[in-house]
């Protein structure tokens, strides 16, 4: 009898140590999930001036885009939809599709949609889709264009009526319903 009784508190000792062990553990866990939900969030950080508010103006520009035609901001018709993508943004691919979808659907389609992609390289998938629904600039990091629109971080994009923003935003879904042309 008394070894069944020592057996039950080897097991019982053995048992609080796990459970010691296992608490450790997920406190371990809890502090690398804050630090890493942290480092997330500051990589994802958006600058509070990272885009226009609805009332700027418009800086003037001149750019080429990769048809050869200059462009400028006296070339956009009324209204006109502006987007900004980099190819090495993660959220500009995932913004893509729907903002492929909502420029198709834009009303004065391809003569009111500018799209710019940062990077000399351009990205060959993002010009080859981009060109479908509108004109295409490619320009480096902050290029003009960029600087004209306020335009700091991937994707962002803008609804332009008379050189002034009047929609601003990083999330296709936040732009304004079509209205007839």
């Amino acid at each position: 009898m008394t070894l069944l009784a020592v057996a039950v508190a080897v097991v019982g000792v053995l048992c609080l140590i796990d459970l010691v062990l296992t608490l450790g553990v997920v406190r371990r866990l809890r502090d690398h999930s804050s630090r890493l939900t942290a480092i997330n969030a500051a990589a994802l950080d958006i600058p509070s001036d990272a885009l226009r508010a609805p009332g700027t103006p418009v800086d003037p520009f001149t750019a080429t885009d990769i048809d050869g035609v200059d462009r400028s901001l006296g070339d956009l018709a009324e209204p006109s939809l502006v987007a900004f993508f980099a190819p090495d943004c993660p959220a500009c691919e995932e913004k893509l599709p729907a903002f492929l979808a909502y420029a198709g659907a834009f009303p004065g389609g391809r003569d009111r949609t500018l799209a710019v992609v940062s990077g000399q390289a351009g990205g060959v998938r993002y010009r080859t889709a981009l060109a479908e629904v509108g004109a295409v600039v490619v320009e480096p990091q902050r290029g003009p264009v960029q600087e004209a629109f306020g335009a700091k971080a991937f994707p962002t994009f803008l609804v332009i009526v008379d050189g002034v923003v009047t929609t601003s935003t990083h999330d296709v879904a936040d732009l304004p319903e079509h209205q007839p042309a």
